[in-house]
């Protein structure tokens, strides 16, 4: 883990009508930062989209279609993890665990 990085497991209500999903929540704890940008991307597959720096930004990531693989590297010299790398998978195939 990357220290910073939180992940939050979304519940999905299930019935013979399709399902229900909630991605976001006004009481949840990442909203005390403040609300800045909620953005929608596309992937081809094989496409690799990659390799810039935030040096300080909070990103909420919500895949709504297939997989994605993100690598997170710890470039911040005061923290814990500083040179860290941490891969994540997302999406409703994605593997747990990982």
């Amino acid at each position: 883990m990357i220290a910073g990085v939180e992940l939050k497991e979304l519940i999905t209500h299930v019935d013979d009508r399709g399902f229900f999903r909630e991605i976001l929540r006004v009481t949840d704890p990442i909203f005390a930062e403040g609300f800045a940008q909620w953005s929608h991307s596309l992937m081809y597959p094989g496409v690799i989209k990659a390799w810039h720096i935030h040096w300080k930004q909070t990103d909420w990531w919500y895949v709504a279609s297939g997989t994605l693989k993100v690598a997170l590297h710890d470039l911040r010299p005061d923290s814990p993890t500083y040179r860290r790398t941490m891969e994540l998978y997302l999406g409703d195939h994605a593997p747990r665990g990982c």
